[in-house]
Protein backbone atom coordinates (compact mmCIF):
# COMPACT_ATOMS: atom_id res chain seq x y z
CA UNK A 1 0.00 0.00 0.00
CA UNK A 2 1.17 3.55 -0.76
CA UNK A 3 -0.17 6.75 0.82
CA UNK A 4 0.76 10.41 0.41
CA UNK A 5 0.97 12.15 3.76
CA UNK A 6 1.59 15.73 4.83
CA UNK A 7 3.25 16.30 8.20
CA UNK A 8 3.19 19.69 9.92
CA UNK A 9 5.90 19.91 12.56
CA UNK A 10 5.54 22.46 15.35
CA UNK A 11 8.78 23.84 16.76
CA UNK A 12 8.61 21.42 19.72
CA UNK A 13 8.49 18.34 17.48
CA UNK A 14 11.49 19.14 15.28
CA UNK A 15 14.77 17.37 15.85
CA UNK A 16 13.22 13.99 16.59
CA UNK A 17 14.28 10.98 14.46
CA UNK A 18 10.73 10.31 13.24
CA UNK A 19 11.66 9.20 9.71
CA UNK A 20 14.26 6.72 10.87
CA UNK A 21 11.85 5.27 13.44
CA UNK A 22 9.17 4.80 10.75
CA UNK A 23 11.69 2.90 8.65
CA UNK A 24 13.21 0.83 11.48
CA UNK A 25 10.27 0.19 13.82
CA UNK A 26 7.39 -0.03 11.32
CA UNK A 27 9.18 -1.41 8.23
CA UNK A 28 8.01 1.48 6.06
CA UNK A 29 9.63 3.01 2.99
CA UNK A 30 9.57 6.81 2.71
CA UNK A 31 9.87 8.93 -0.41
CA UNK A 32 10.14 12.63 0.46
CA UNK A 33 8.33 14.66 -2.20
CA UNK A 34 8.51 18.15 -0.72
CA UNK A 35 9.87 19.73 2.45
CA UNK A 36 9.77 23.23 3.93
CA UNK A 37 11.16 24.67 7.18
CA UNK A 38 10.48 28.29 8.08
CA UNK A 39 12.59 30.69 10.16
CA UNK A 40 10.84 29.66 13.38
CA UNK A 41 11.81 26.00 12.72
CA UNK A 42 8.25 24.93 11.98
CA UNK A 43 8.22 22.42 9.16
CA UNK A 44 6.02 20.82 6.55
CA UNK A 45 6.87 17.54 4.87
CA UNK A 46 5.05 15.79 2.04
CA UNK A 47 6.03 12.19 1.47
CA UNK A 48 4.84 8.87 0.14
CA UNK A 49 4.88 6.03 2.61
CA UNK A 50 4.90 2.41 1.44
CA UNK A 51 4.29 -0.68 3.50
CA UNK A 52 1.54 -2.85 4.88
CA UNK A 53 -1.70 -1.09 5.73
CA UNK A 54 -1.36 -2.11 9.38
CA UNK A 55 2.20 -0.75 9.65
CA UNK A 56 1.24 2.51 7.94
CA UNK A 57 -1.60 3.02 10.43
CA UNK A 58 0.70 2.21 13.37
CA UNK A 59 3.31 4.59 11.95
CA UNK A 60 0.75 7.39 11.63
CA UNK A 61 -0.34 6.83 15.23
CA UNK A 62 3.32 7.06 16.31
CA UNK A 63 3.76 10.35 14.42
CA UNK A 64 0.66 11.84 16.04
CA UNK A 65 1.94 10.83 19.50
CA UNK A 66 5.14 12.73 18.67
CA UNK A 67 3.15 15.98 18.45
CA UNK A 68 3.10 16.20 14.67
CA UNK A 69 -0.07 17.00 12.71
CA UNK A 70 -0.72 14.31 10.09
CA UNK A 71 -2.95 14.68 7.04
CA UNK A 72 -3.44 12.11 4.31
CA UNK A 73 -3.46 13.71 0.86
CA UNK A 74 -6.61 12.59 -0.91
CA UNK A 75 -7.31 15.40 -3.36
CA UNK A 76 -6.84 14.71 -7.04
CA UNK A 77 -6.04 17.19 -9.77
CA UNK A 78 -8.18 16.95 -12.90
CA UNK A 79 -7.70 18.57 -16.29
CA UNK A 80 -10.93 19.42 -18.13
CA UNK A 81 -9.91 18.60 -21.72
CA UNK A 82 -13.00 20.42 -23.05
CA UNK A 83 -11.76 23.69 -21.53
CA UNK A 84 -8.01 23.12 -21.95
CA UNK A 85 -6.44 24.94 -24.90
CA UNK A 86 -3.08 23.13 -24.56
CA UNK A 87 -1.22 26.40 -23.97
CA UNK A 88 1.33 24.77 -21.63
CA UNK A 89 1.20 27.49 -18.96
CA UNK A 90 0.60 24.87 -16.28
CA UNK A 91 3.70 22.92 -17.27
CA UNK A 92 5.93 25.80 -16.20
CA UNK A 93 4.36 25.72 -12.73
CA UNK A 94 4.70 21.94 -12.37
CA UNK A 95 8.23 21.31 -11.09
CA UNK A 96 7.81 17.52 -10.91
CA UNK A 97 6.67 16.98 -14.51
CA UNK A 98 3.16 15.77 -13.73
CA UNK A 99 1.99 18.03 -16.55
CA UNK A 100 3.88 18.12 -19.83
CA UNK A 101 3.35 18.50 -23.55
CA UNK A 102 3.41 15.39 -25.73
CA UNK A 103 4.99 15.15 -29.19
CA UNK A 104 1.83 16.70 -30.71
CA UNK A 105 1.93 19.66 -28.29
CA UNK A 106 -1.08 18.38 -26.36
CA UNK A 107 -1.17 18.55 -22.58
CA UNK A 108 -0.59 15.24 -20.79
CA UNK A 109 -1.26 14.68 -17.08
CA UNK A 110 0.71 12.05 -15.12
CA UNK A 111 -1.19 11.67 -11.79
CA UNK A 112 1.43 9.31 -10.33
CA UNK A 113 3.95 12.20 -10.36
CA UNK A 114 1.57 14.83 -8.97
CA UNK A 115 2.34 16.38 -5.58
CA UNK A 116 -1.07 18.05 -5.53
CA UNK A 117 0.50 21.42 -4.73
CA UNK A 118 -2.16 23.14 -6.90
CA UNK A 119 0.27 25.55 -8.55
CA UNK A 120 -1.03 24.39 -11.92
CA UNK A 121 -4.54 25.51 -10.97
CA UNK A 122 -3.30 29.05 -10.39
CA UNK A 123 -1.25 28.99 -13.61
CA UNK A 124 -4.07 27.88 -15.92
CA UNK A 125 -5.40 30.96 -17.76
CA UNK A 126 -8.65 29.24 -18.82
CA UNK A 127 -9.30 27.53 -15.45
CA UNK A 128 -9.31 24.06 -16.99
CA UNK A 129 -7.52 22.50 -14.00
CA UNK A 130 -9.24 21.88 -10.66
CA UNK A 131 -9.28 19.50 -7.72
CA UNK A 132 -11.96 16.86 -7.41
CA UNK A 133 -12.16 17.35 -3.66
Amino acid sequence: MVKKIVLNFPKEATGKPIASQLIRDYDLQLNILKAFVDDDVNGTLLFEVSGSEDNIEKGIAFIKKSGVDVKEVVSVIEVDKDRCVDCGACTAACVVGALDMDENWLLTYHPEKCLECALCIKACPVRAIHTLI
